[in-house]
């Protein structure tokens, strides 16, 4: 039998085949065979594991849960090797469940970001400005995942073609994400202005920051909320209001609803919806239906024709 921390790194490895990235995971599972080799424990226990999850002085019950279940996958890989093995019972430091509703943001709201993005509040560069309103124009239009528009570098952008290329997106996967003529315009001047920024310097990432380098995550997304709040789309505190990644939701359910709204068969539309958002499953793009009580009504109103009696 191979030790713990020789299962962890056999397991992990074996995930990541199958296209978890599991970032987490590894942190967790480090510091949990850490902890085990300190007590010279050998065998996982229901009651080391949850004794290890609430280790961190922390009151969110959602952290806490997720500690623990790091732990549980790798136990049900280590239990074929180590029969001792305990796998810890699912409602041991349960998550609460959490009703998320993202924000559908209307055309209006959708214009009044483009344009504010292009202000160049408190002092931002001209060069800033156009990036953020290239960014946050592309995920609106293509659903893209803010990291994937994040991640894209010079060659993933074919503006000959008109083809996104996202490499190695959730899951591992990597798609091909066609965009409109209008799109590609918008593109084309950040591309133009990109490169007179970098003055010939050789940068890999597409979408870069005044520094020369990727666009971090966290920076946008405090750049939006910043924007959102000078635009009154937030109340005084920064963490209620939209999110970035809602141009995404309202993307997909936008789709949804032209499909009704023209009579096609939103049924045979999904699949196509679903690969270009790079789901994996149906069920995912089926939740933006759930999620928007305008949608759930044209679905009503569209089975109340198809079978010609109140539903």
């Amino acid at each position: 039998m191979t030790s713990l921390r020789e299962g962890i790194a056999e397991y992990l490895e074996l995930r990541r085949s199958l296209g978890f990235r599991l970032k987490k995971d590894e942190l967790y599972l480090g510091d949990f065979a850490d902890f085990m080799e300190r007590r010279h424990a050998t065998h996982i226990t229901a009651k080391l594991a949850v004794q290890w999850a609430r280790l961190p002085a922390s009151t969110d019950a959602n952290y806490l849960a997720g500690r623990l279940r790091a732990v549980r996958s790798f136990a049900r890989y280590r239990i074929l090797s180590d029969p001792q093995t305990e796998i810890p019972a699912t409602d041991l430091l349960a998550r609460r469940r959490i009703t998320f509703q993202p924000h559908i943001f209307s055309e209006e709201e959708i214009r009044r970001i483009l344009v504010g993005s292009l202000r160049q509040w408190g002092g931002a560069t001209r060069f800033y400005c156009l990036g953020r309103y290239t960014i946050y124009g592309l995920i609106s239009v293509t659903g893209m995942r803010v990291g994937e528009v994040l991640n894209l570098d010079l060659g993933d952008v074919d503006l000959d073609q008109g083809v996104i290329t996202i490499r190695n997106a959730k899951f591992g996967k990597s798609r091909l994400v066609p965009v409109h003529e209008t799109t590609l315009i918008a593109l084309q001047r950040y591309r133009e202005e990109r490169d007179a920024f970098l003055a010939g310097r050789i940068v890999k990432p597409f979408f870069i920051s005044t520094h020369g380098r990727r666009v971090g995550h966290t920076a946008l997304d405090r750049a939006f909320r910043r924007l959102t709040k000078r635009l009154g789309m937030r109340g005084a505190s920064a963490s209620i209001g939209p999110r970035l990644h809602d141009l995404r939701h309202t993307m997909a359910v936008e789709v949804l609803r032209r499909c009704y709204s023209t009579g096609a068969d939103p049924e045979r539309r999904l699949p196509a919806l679903s690969t270009y958002l790079g789901h994996t499953h149906l069920t995912y793009t089926y939740w933006y239906l759930h999620q928007n009580p305008g949608l759930m009504t044209e679905a009503v109103a569209r089975l109340q024709h198809r079978w010609g009696a109140p539903v």
